[in-house]
């Protein structure tokens, strides 16, 4: 037996020359450094993610569509001359995530599958079934908390699944009968992949109170934190990834796997632009959003495939790989590249430095009612929860017509449950509200709200920042108009109808078809939440008022 050593550049390149000859196209010039690799394959509309450690150890998220796992990651895997699967995770149980995990399943056996257990499980679904038949004997159900090492300094954490937390707290997202909530997607798991200074966020479908879904990423996002790259949930659904989410995480760069035939409207538009203008850890002022190019600075979107070209609720603004997008990284800096991609190489944020074990509390608000009439106060209701079970500190703040903020008092009445009183306001005021909680450690996190009291005019709740966005996206707010549009002019199977009072109009939208249709001249009263929709402010009467945790 002969030991060679190779040393120098043009050794490596000649190595790395060779290997290519061999067929061996996915391994990079650096395959001998500590790099992590992930890759994003192209499975058309659907989702699938496999990361290959440092010290060779894999592990794959999702399987795409029916047939995606043997006409794309089984292919992929033996390209990549792998000889094994260490982890499989279903992070849900939608179709186009688990549809080929059993086709991989049979050619690279998984060392254990981990999904989130039955709870959510559709036992009438054939590609369940035969998901479950073919990794039955090392099955296994993740956990809010669970962590997966992978070896050479990489670890993957579960921060959500099936609403629990890691910090021990809970969305509750089971027990709504809206028969547009989407239970499933919000079960996904939420995984945060960590190397070095690289963080990677990924959570399936999870959504984010779009339309009648419940509201899981806010809570979520006080774990993740600032992250450098996130695939954007649901494929980039208006769902999912709310203003909130975003602007926690600052991602520098997201990624979108969605087929240019979808019909779904993904990646939406609206969810693009909220992307693309959340300014990073830089604090670099992003580029304006324009519909038809990508931007030239961070945050930037990559997408396995184009959007569809005649459909008017999608984004162009994502660079287009036509292919597997791959990212690698030293844990220093990363590259983005596949497909017809040029190759970019970014620093990480330098935000989160290491890799974190201990996490900041969650907190999850609610308040009483949601919309006060014109001097009624306001009981606040707040989970806190942290991973050490200790709570150190907390404090609330208020602001009215965003004044100077005030403390107010907060009380405990459990390891968990704090409660608080925000004081009655005039109609049409913006109440701001902001709790802080530090664990022992000395984490800290900053949950904030808003609401407008009582009967608030149409010109108040119209307020834009400078590209156009809703100042108050998300508020809930009750108005008093006349109907100038009305029902069923544009839509019969929504509603779509336009209301002004003495200082301006809005569009007023619901998923469903309204009980009582509304004529012109009529008087109406409207409770809502303030929300842009493709670039035109409205509000969203889908889900005014949230189902209590």
């Amino acid at each position: 037996m002969f030991l060679v050593r190779f040393c120098g550049a043009e050794s490596r390149k000649l190595i790395a020359l060779f290997l290519i000859a061999l067929g061996l196209k996915w391994l990079p010039l650096r395959a001998q450094e500590a790099t992590l690799r992930i890759f994003f394959p192209d499975v058309g509309h659907g989702h699938a993610a496999l990361v290959i450690s440092p010290t060779g150890r894999t592990l794959l998220l999702d399987g795409g569509p029916d047939g995606a796992g043997s006409a794309v990651l089984v292919p992929l895997m033996r390209d990549l001359a792998l000889s094994r699967l260490d982890v499989m995770i279903a992070t849900h149980y939608d179709a186009d995530h688990i549809g080929g995990l059993d086709e991989v399943a049979t050619a690279f056996p998984p060392a254990v599958a981990y999904d989130s257990g039955d709870l959510t499980a559709p036992r009438e679904s054939r590609l369940f079934t035969e998901y479950v038949s073919a990794i039955s004997p090392v099955r296994r159900t993740l956990r809010a908390g669970d962590e997966i090492d992978l070896g050479g300094g990489v670890r993957a954490t579960c921060l959500v699944a099936n609403g629990d937390l890691l910090s021990g707290g809970r969305v509750g997202i089971f027990g709504r009968s809206d028969p547009f909530d989407q239970l499933e997607n919000s079960a996904s798991i939420g995984l945060l992949i960590q190397y070095g200074d690289f963080d990677l966020f990924i959570s399936g479908d999870l959504t984010g109170g779009g339309g009648a879904t419940t509201d899981v990423e806010s809570t979520v996002a006080q774990l993740v934190g600032d992250v450098d790259v996130l695939q954007l949930s649901h494929h980039g659904s208006a769902t999912s990834s709310n203003a909130t989410f975003l602007s926690r995480l600052k991602a520098e760069v997201g990624i979108v796997q969605a087929a240019t035939a979808n019909t779904f409207g993904h990646p939406s538009v609206e969810v693009v632009d909220r992307f693309i203008t959340t300014t990073p850890t830089s604090g670099t002022r992003p580029t304006p959003p324009d519909g038809d190019f990508p931007p030239a600075r961070p945050p930037i979107l990559f997408q396995t495939q184009a959007s569809p070209p005649s459909d008017t609720r999608v984004s162009h603004q994502g660079f287009v790989a036509e292919g597997t997008i791959v990212i690698e990284t030293d844990g220093r800096q990363y590259t983005v590249r596949g497909g017809r991609l040029q190759p970019r190489t970014f620093p990480t944020d330098g935000a989160e430095r290491g890799v974190r074990t201990d996490f900041p509390p969650t907190i999850l608000t609610r308040t009483s009612p949601v919309i006060p009439q014109a001097g009624e106060a306001v009981l606040l209701t707040a989970q806190i929860a942290d991973d050490s079970g200790q709570i150190r500190s907390t404090r609330l703040t208020v602001s009215v017509n965003e004044e100077e903020p005030m403390s107010l008092p907060l009380a405990r009445f459990s390891k968990t449950l704090f409660v608080g009183e925000i004081p009655g306001q005039p109609d049409g005021t913006l109440v701001r509200y902001c709790l802080t909680a530090e664990d022992d450690a000395g984490h800290a996190t900053t949950s904030c709200g808003l609401y407008f009291a009582g009967i608030t005019p149409i010109h108040a709740v119209r307020a834009v920042d400078a590209w156009g966005a809703p100042r108050y996206e998300g508020a809930p707010v009750r108005i008093i108009g006349q109907v100038t549009v009305g029902s069923g002019a544009f839509n019969r199977m929504q509603t779509e109808v336009f209301v002004e009072d003495e200082t301006g109009g809005i569009r007023v939208f619901e998923l469903r078809s309204q009980d009582r249709p509304v004529n012109i001249g009529d008087r109406v009263l409207i409770t809502g939440r303030v929300k842009s929709f493709h670039g035109l402010l409205e509000l969203d009467i889908t889900n005014p008022l949230p189902v209590p945790p």
